[in-house]
């Protein structure tokens, strides 16, 4: 079966469908499904925003929990919050991890002035910076979710990563998420743009260069009509870069049946 591994229900603040219709979604694409809720302790725009109940979501959510409807957290990772964010993983029975990167230095991506008086190429190689330093420090997790997260949001004409221009700083990244055994996020976000799958299609097949060799796919869906969405493209890629789609069970690696 086909898992879409990243989605948000009640939750997550940002978030517009609950679990019932996510898992209607789910159920109707024939796939399964493992809710990833934002847990972002510390947020530099309202540090209580993105952090929840975690005894209430199992409370609640654990009667849905099957064999195609897992439980899972997304972690949002900053150097301040690291031993927590590891303790985290270790005090909740999830069945996935998966570690995210959504600020910068203290600084929101998803924010216009995080990005002032510095030119795209400074503002990559701050979050490549950022990102190898909290990968250093963070271990409890499964996958590297959506690399082209500050894509989304960064205020340029060229929106896209490209890999020749900070090759070092992607291979530092690649290799500690090799060190550490962890699988890489195929992120259907933003699969709708042919320039998205090129650039992105050179940093999977370099991860799988130095060593890689799985891939989670999400939608990261935060409405009913996302779940599931470009996960046929998201297939695509993982073959492309020579990467097996994998989803995560009770922590353990589950390989997809394609």
């Amino acid at each position: 079966m086909i898992f879409d591994t990243h989605m948000h229900c009640r939750y997550s603040i940002d978030s517009k469908m609950n679990i019932d219709e996510a898992k209607a979604a789910a159920e109707k694409l024939g796939i399964g499904m493992i809710i990833t809720e934002h847990w972002d302790e510390d947020y530099p725009t309202n540090p209580e925003a993105f952090v929840f109940d975690i005894g209430d979501y199992f409370a609640k959510c654990g009667p849905y929990r099957s064999k195609k409807l897992l439980l899972g957290i997304e972690v949002g990772m900053q150097e301040s919050t690291a031993p927590n964010d590891d303790a985290l993983g270790k005090k909740y029975p999830f069945d996935f991890i998966l570690g995210s990167m959504h600020c910068m230095n203290g600084r929101d991506m998803y924010e216009a002035k995080t990005y002032n008086g510095k030119t795209k190429q400074e503002a990559v190689r701050e979050f490549l910076l950022a990102t190898a330093e909290n990968l250093k420090l963070h271990d409890n997790f499964d996958s590297f979710a959506h690399i082209d997260y500050m894509c989304r949001y960064m205020p340029y004409e060229d929106k896209e990563l490209i890999y020749a221009e900070a090759p070092e700083l992607f291979d530092a990244v690649f290799r500690l998420l090799v060190e550490k055994d962890k699988a890489i996020e195929i992120n259907t976000r933003r699969l709708d743009n042919p320039q998205a799958v090129e650039h992105l299609l050179v940093l999977y097949k370099r991860y799988r260069e130095l060593g890689g060799r799985y891939a989670t796919l999400g939608s990261d869906a935060h409405y009913q009509e996302h779940v599931g969405r470009r996960l046929d493209i998201a297939r695509e890629m993982a073959e492309a870069a020579g990467l097996v789609p994998v989803y995560f069970e009770q922590r353990k690696m589950q390989r997809m049946m394609l």
